[in-house]
């Protein structure tokens, strides 16, 4: 259940699938087929126990600890793999998700631990985050609807998306739009008039702050709302080194 790229890049997977059974819930990811015989970045990831080789294509998940990593990749994955919590950081080590594509190329869905739980912690994780980077060929900033509070997001965005080559990968996503206000009573999975505008804002607040490269993508991982959107724009921002 390890691989290893080089020390200290580690990952553990909790589920190896296929690419078939990940498009099969979204099909977007079809498309990450095409790239296996075409020009582009797989790194090389060693099974600690059998030795055996691998390719992977990585989708990172990073963001502060509670905002809804792990829930995310589960929501992708369409079962829960991982552990989540809403109490406690579940997440301390690089646990992931791995699809293969096609022979020895696999995509993998990545979840780091979150920053915000301590200033030691965070100076680990944010060390971690660095070996991680160049391993992916996307890394998803999740960020919560019904925050207001950016800086630790900030400081964790000053420090790892200092160059145009990492920015051109990140993804903001805001996640856990079904909480933004005035909260939704009914059972539509659907955002409100008033969510929406909201919902907006938050939006507009996060390329205000951040100036990201790629587009903002509002979700909600529980119920689904803008999932399809958000994969969509995983795959898009992957395959970009082949356009």
């Amino acid at each position: 259940m390890v691989l290893v790229a080089h020390m200290p890049i580690i990952k553990y997977y909790h589920h190896q699938g296929t690419i078939e059974d990940l498009s099969a819930r979204y099909s977007a990811f079809k498309k990450i087929k095409s790239t296996v015989t075409r020009n582009g970045t797989w790194h090389e990831w060693t099974d600690k126990d059998t030795q055996e080789v691998s390719l992977h294509k990585m989708v990172l998940f990073i963001g502060k600890t509670g905002y809804g990593k792990s829930t995310t990749v589960n929501a992708i994955a369409g079962e829960n793999f991982l552990e989540t919590s809403d109490t406690v950081a579940c997440t301390q080590v690089c646990q992931c998700i791995d699809y293969r594509v096609n022979g020895q190329h696999w995509l993998s869905l990545g979840d780091l631990p979150g920053v915000g739980e301590s200033m030691a912690k965070d100076e680990e994780y944010i060390k971690m985050y660095e070996d991680f980077l160049s391993f992916a060929a996307v890394v998803i900033h999740v960020i919560r609807a019904d925050t207001r509070d950016y800086s630790i997001d900030e400081d964790a965005i000053n420090r790892l998306f200092n160059n145009a080559s990492i920015q051109k990968r990140v993804i903001f996503a805001l996640g856990q739009c079904d909480k933004i206000e005035p909260i939704n009573r009914c059972s539509s999975h659907i955002p409100t008039e008033l969510q929406m505008k909201n919902i907006d804002k938050k939006v507009a607040d996060i390329h205000r702050v951040f100036s990201p490269k790629n587009t903002v993508i509002p979700y909600s991982a529980i119920t689904g709302w803008n999932m399809h959107r958000l994969t969509r724009e995983i795959v898009r921002v992957a395959l970009q080194e082949h356009e």
